[in-house]
Order: C-alpha cells, then sequence, then structure tokens
C-alpha cells in the first residue's frame, strides 16, 4: 500500500478551504480574519487560496451565499402549507423554529448569517441576494394565507412583501440577540418570538392569538 496523501481534486480542495475560512470568520469576523489565516487553517499555501478566490471578499460571499442558501432550502423544503390543513400560525412557527433550530446546529453560519455585516461592497451584495431570496419565499408563505388584513389598503402582493420584510428582519434581529443570550433555551426564544409578532399577523390573517 503506497504510503502517499491521495492529491485533492480542485473541487475537493476548494471545498476543503470553504470549510476552512467558514471557521475562521466565524471565529473572528470578516474584518480581523486574514487569507494568510484562511490558508494556514486549510493547511494550503496563500497562492493556492487565491488560485480559488480572488479576494478576501469573494471567499467571504461564496461562504455568504452557500449558508443563505442552506438555511432557506432547509425552511423552505420542511415548512407546512396551508393546503397541508395547518393554519397560518402553524406555517409561521414552522418556520421561525426551522430558522432557529438551523442556527443551534450551525453556529458558523449562524454568526455569519445573523451577526457579522462586513460594509466591502461585494460582500454586501451577497448578503442583499441572499436577503431576497428570504423575502421571496416568506411571501410565498403569506401567499398562501386567505385571508389578510392591513389597516392600509394594500394589494395582495404587496401585502405580503410587507409581510415578509417584517417577519424577516424581526426574526433576524433576535436570532442576532440570541447569540449573546444563550442562557435562553431554543423553546424559549421561541415562545418569545410568537409572543411578539403572531400577536400581529394572528389579527393580520384572522386567526385568532
Amino acid at each position: 500500500m503506497s504510503g502517499k496523501k491521495r492529491r485533492l481534486t480542485p473541487e475537493g480542495r476548494r471545498a476543503v478551504i470553504v470549510s476552512a475560512a467558514l471557521e475562521v470568520f466565524a471565529d473572528l469576523g470578516y474584518d480581523r480574519a486574514s487569507m494568510r489565516a484562511v490558508a494556514k487553517a486549510a493547511g494550503v499555501t496563500t497562492p493556492v487560496l487565491y488560485d480559488h478566490f480572488a479576494s478576501k471578499a469573494d471567499l467571504y460571499a461564496a461562504i455568504v451565499e452557500m449558508e443563505a442558501d442552506a438555511l432557506i432550502d432547509r425552511w423552505e423544503g420542511s415548512g407546512l402549507h396551508i393546503s397541508d390543513g395547518g393554519g397560518a400560525e402553524d406555517m409561521f412557527m414552522e418556520t421561525v423554529g426551522t430558522i432557529f433550530d438551523w442556527a443551534t446546529e450551525n453556529e458558523a453560519g449562524w454568526r455569519i448569517i445573523f451577526l457579522d455585516e462586513p460594509t466591502d461592497p461585494v460582500v454586501a451584495k451577497a448578503h442583499a441576494r441572499r436577503q431576497a431570496r428570504a423575502s421571496h419565499v416568506l411571501a410565498a408563505q403569506f401567499s398562501q394565507v386567505d385571508f389578510i388584513h392591513l389597516p392600509v389598503p394594500l394589494d395582495r402582493e404587496r401585502a405580503n412583501d410587507f409581510l415578509a420584510e417584517a417577519t424577516k428582519w424581526t426574526v433576524n434581529a433576535i436570532a442576532a440577540w440570541w447569540w449573546s443570550n444563550r442562557d435562553l433555551t431554543r423553546d424559549q426564544i421561541m415562545q418569545m418570538t410568537h409572543a411578539l409578532l403572531w400577536r400581529g399577523l394572528g389579527h393580520v390573517t384572522g386567526e385568532p392569538v
């Protein structure tokens, strides 16, 4: 048996780099992390790292997109639908619960998606694209609700967009706050989120609060 280490494919090497970079960025934050630190963690030279990613911003943007897509895919795939027999409250709580479960299982992704806010334009655009996708998925969920009543007359599509944005940014803020308050359990955070958001959403959707 040969004692030589198997040479990684370019795709395999890229995966190793991304995995190492995720931990480095989560530990240090975007501004303090360096490409040299990522290269060391990945077990590659800095030139090899730059063969795969042209800049720290490009690497971080790729991680933002990967982690955000994983989160959105999970809640989009596991969320209840009104047609399944559940109500708007069931769908809402299933979605929020999926988000918080993902955060507790992926601490590095939790920090990168909900806490770190680099100002680099490349990274900001990556965040904006994934925020837009999250809003689109939430708006599609609200579109399943038969009744929506707002104090200001809006067409249904715009009302769905409004509720999606309001819900998304509130849950984002709670997830960020929870990072520094993890003496509270997932169930406690769920109860607080329900108390804060569902009183308004229940009235808007015509379901009992």
